[in-house]
């Protein structure tokens, strides 16, 4: 087995030609179940992982006992624009000696709290990529544009997503 990056390059190749014919394989369910503890404490039910705590930080009535929901999501998207780009540079067989994403942006806590109108999530978010690799510059770029493009949670964010919802009342 031919690792680069500690990526299978061949298993993702077997993949997409096993995608390529047949498209309805590559449709994929993801799924989280968060369950509310106390306070703003949750814990995100992951697979067979151990649960994800997520609360707000003390400043904010929490108890700061894990991240809270927004930089949950702007991890999210650091780890997914970090798997496209270890992914195409392993796929280039581009040696990729450390990366890190570092993902920023700013929320106006005003429009949360309805002391304003106007959007209560992010206007805009900020990526970072650091790279130490053997890859040129021009390389790099091209890592970076691929792996923004091809990124599930950076194309998830920038569209315009229905989201539904619906419950269930235990009295």
């Amino acid at each position: 087995m031919s690792k680069t990056n500690g990526i299978d390059v061949n298993m993702l190749g077997s993949l997409a030609e096993k995608y390529k014919k047949n498209p309805e394989d590559a449709i994929t369910s993801f799924t989280s179940t968060v369950k509310w503890k106390d306070g703003f404490y949750s814990e995100a039910e992951v697979g067979d992982y151990k649960p994800v705590p997520i609360d707000e930080p003390e400043w904010l009535s929490g108890t700061g006992k894990g991240p809270n929901p927004v930089e949950l999501l702007l991890s999210a998207l650091g780890a997914c624009v970090g798997v496209g780009f270890i992914a195409t540079a392993s796929g280039m067989g581009i040696k990729v000696n450390s990366l890190d994403v570092d993902v920023t942006g700013e929320i106006d806590l005003n429009v949360f709290f309805g002391l304003k109108e106007g959007n209560s999530g992010f206007d805009e978010i900020n990526v970072r990529f650091n790279v130490d690799s053997d890859a040129d510059e021009a390389q790099v770029e091209k890592l970076i544009a691929k792996a923004i493009e091809i990124s599930p949670v950076r194309n998830t964010i920038e569209r315009n997503v229905k989201v539904t919802s619906m419950y269930t009342l235990h009295s």
